[in-house]
């Protein structure tokens, strides 16, 4: 997916080729690029790069949530974000594939890969990441800092400085050079000439007939004459294969021949010991190249799994620490708890998979048969939910459940035989504190067993007055992609109208904004046009925009919206049939409702409509003010300088405005939908997540779980999202509510 930032950069940040083809006859080959020079002339070597190259490039990777915990399996995965966009379509004319390929093959190579990452001067986000030789670059030491940067070199010549935050190397350590890289074709470069002029000896034989060379011996000193025309008659007669083997006349000369032959030069055997050695300079078998002797389906996995492990899984994680140490953070804070991560591509180990299910369901069935309650032993030894005794059992257990939340203690003994659970004794009146001459013992509380049959140790307490401890214990918890599927578990509201509801008002009200924000931007260029004529910069930091306009038509937007959610609260209630009467506010954020109702929710959204409209003012004119203070030199134009920084404002994205906007309309949804909820009899009140596109740790595990009150839901909810998401105002959280139809 490309991104939209991606718009903002559309040129590569160093040169790839020279100005005019300028070409530089004195520029010798380094040793780096003679170490890419080899894979072209030396075929083993080329079947070895092109292969771990190869199988790097093709694993798939993703983009994760760190887990509070730690552990993988705790993860969200992150399915929209600019570095992932940007890892997976590096620049315009670069795949990912291609992108990991090319590096790849420069560390095989060299020891050492580099990504140039180019930016646009307005913007500190990296919109493109482009691969370079490594011959091309080369890092500048401090004497205290470790590195000032980086000097790129041309083909042309022409030399552009780089920042540290501008490169990313991977690199296989160099133990002479802590700058640089070192490959293993730096050990093998005399064994890579070797093969290569083995190779080139064989070819030249046999143009040269099949046969060693010789010499043509006179007794006489040749004329130039004589000389050229021996040479032309020996090349036209018995030059080339096609002149193989014929019967050479030469007047008045000897042909002497030379005593070394091909076998006796041995080149098949250099040639095969050559290749040994470029393969245990990498580290890879025969049966990696696809060079075996017997080859079966066993060992062909085997071989399989071994290249991935051993090859392919370390060059990944080298890859890994770049992106996760180099790449994310320069997104800001808000990266850190993000982390790439690529999909193993070490095949799974079936008959160890088969050992370790028998293993589990054979601890599974003797918990069972021991007495343990069947899916809480299936999550204990990691095996997959299944239906237990008859069906529907679960969804009774769970009536019974809610039908103790609602009664008294009173009816105890006759609820809880229902649901399996013996009744527990009631407490004992304590003893009176023994003496030491009379000691008297007093024994202590049976144990007890709660709604899964778990022996409880003594010290348990027993039920609780009100019941409610027994049914909380156990919420309703739905994990938030099988309700987005459209599970039905107990009457599911149709969330999409809510959905709908907060996407149409929110670009209803951005449209609106656009009016609000010229009539800043021009009271913005009255202010720079002054203060760049007067050549006092430090007034750039005082501007300032009134927010009059903005509250207006903020609050007309909260207004409308907390109406439209309470009266979607209200039907929601009335598909379960429940009858409510939802309350409104003016377009003032006055109250209106009637006086038996204790809803009250339009005084708050004035001061959210104030608070938000001023951020946002405030927001316009520091960004005027740092880019006119970017423009701002002795002499300029204010009107000029104005019109550029109005050019600026509305060429920006609006990623805060649609932040705070959406933030301020989703607290007004909450609010309706809770002060309908207020007017309403008593129900269930559950935490909802499904609105959200990509959903943080605590709010997966806020999803789903009930409320004992409407003021817990309120505690959790009243801001608009929930108080613990990580992703702060873009949270699209809210509260559902359920109503048994006895009610």
């Amino acid at each position: 997916m490309k991104s939209p930032l991606r718009s903002l950069f559309a040129k590569a940040p160093v040169p790839y080729v020279a100005a005019r083809n300028l070409a530089l006859p004195w520029r010798q080959p380094t040793g780096a690029e003679a170490q890419m020079r080899a894979m072209g002339s030396v075929g083993t070597l080329f079947a070895i790069v092109n292969r771990t190259s190869n199988a790097t490039a093709q694993v798939e990777w993703k983009l994760w949530r760190k887990a509070a915990s730690g552990l993988d399996e705790d993860r969200v995965e992150v399915t929209r974000h600019a570095a992932l966009d940007l890892w997976n379509k590096p620049n315009a004319f670069y795949t990912r594939q291609e992108n990991v390929e090319i590096v790849q093959q420069h560390v095989d190579l060299t020891g050492e890969g580099w990504w140039v990452i180019a930016r646009n001067p307005r913007s500190p986000l990296p919109l493109e990441l482009w691969p370079v030789r490594p011959d091309c670059i080369q890092p500048v030491p401090h004497p205290t800092d470790f590195l000032s940067g980086y000097m790129y070199t041309g083909p042309g010549g022409e030399q552009i400085a780089l920042r540290t935050e501008d490169v990313i190397q991977l690199r296989m350590p160099n133990p002479l050079d802590p700058y640089r890289g070192m490959g293993p074709v730096q050990a093998i470069l005399s064994d890579l000439d070797s093969a290569r002029y083995s190779a080139e000896w064989n070819r030249n034989f046999f143009l040269n007939g099949a046969e060693p060379g010789g010499i043509i011996q006179v007794d006489k000193r040749l004329s130039d004459d004589e000389f050229d025309e021996l040479t032309a008659r020996w090349n036209e007669q018995h030059k080339g294969i096609a002149n193989a083997h014929r019967v050479a006349v030469i007047e008045q000369g000897q042909w002497v021949d030379r005593k070394l032959s091909q076998r006796d030069m041995q080149f098949a055997e250099l040639r095969s010991v050559s290749r040994d050695v470029i393969r245990e300079a990498f580290g890879i078998p025969k049966f990696a190249l696809g060079d075996v002797d017997d080859v079966n389906r066993a060992t062909a996995e085997a071989s399989k799994a071994w290249f991935a492990e051993y090859l392919t899984v370390p060059r990944l994680e080298r890859i890994k620490g770049a992106l996760n140490n180099d790449l994310l953070p320069l997104y800001g804070p808000a990266a850190r708890e993000l982390e790439f991560d690529y999909c193993s591509p070490v095949p799974a180990d079936s008959e160890a998979e088969n050992a370790a299910l028998v293993a589990k369901a054979t601890a599974a069935q003797a918990l069972i048969e021991a007495g343990a309650y069947g899916p809480e032993v299936l999550a204990a030894v990691g095996l997959p939910e299944i239906a237990f005794g008859q069906p529907g059992a679960d969804q009774d257990r769970e009536l019974l459940i809610r039908l103790v939340t609602a009664a008294p203690a009173a009816l105890a003994p006759v609820i809880l035989p229902l649901l399996g659970i013996d009744v527990p004794e009631p407490p004992q009146p304590a003893a009176p504190v023994p003496t030491p001459a009379a000691p008297t013992a007093r024994p202590g509380p049976a144990a007890r067993l709660d709604i899964h049959h778990h022996a409880q140790p003594p010290e348990a307490p027993v039920l609780a007055a009100s019941l409610f401890d027994l049914a909380r214990a156990h919420p309703r918890h739905q994990h938030p992609r099988a309700r987005a599927a459209g599970r039905d578990d107990g009457g599911e509201p149709d969330l999409e109208a809510v959905r709908e509801q907060f996407e149409e008002r929110l670009a209803r009200l951005l449209e609106e904004w656009e009016d609000v924000a010229e009539a800043q931007y021009e009271q913005l260029a009255e202010q720079i046009e002054v203060v760049v004529d007067d050549e006092d910069a430090t007034a750039l930091a005082a501007l300032s925009v009134s927010s009059e306009q903005a509250t207006a038509v903020l609050r007309s937007a909260l207004a409308g919206m907390a109406t439209a959610a309470a009266e979607q609260m209200a039907a929601e209630a009335a598909a379960q049939g429940v009858k409510v009467t939802p309350p409104k506010v003016d377009e003032n954020l006055r109250d209106a409702v009637v006086p038996r109702l204790r809803a009250a929710f339009g005084s708050e959204l004035v001061e959210i409509a104030a608070a938000t409209a001023a951020l946002l003012a405030a927001d316009a004119a520091a960004a005027a003010g740092r880019e006119a203070l970017r423009l701002f030199a002795s002499g300029s134009s204010g009107r000029q300088v104005a019109d550029a920084v109005v050019a600026f404002l509305r060429g920006l994205k609006g990623w805060f405005r649609r932040d705070q906007l959406g933030g301020a309309l989703h607290r007004a949804q909450n609010l309706g939908r809770l002060a309908t909820l207020e007017a309403a009899p008593r129900a269930v009140y559950e935490a909802t997540e499904v609105l959200d596109a990509n959903t943080c740790g605590p709010c997966t595990d806020i999803d789903g779980v009930q409320f004992e009150t409407l003021a817990a839901a309120r505690a959790a909810y009243g801001a608009g999202p929930y108080r613990q998401c990580e992703g702060g105002i873009r949270c699209r959280g809210t509260v559902v509510a359920r109503w048994d139809s006895a009610q």
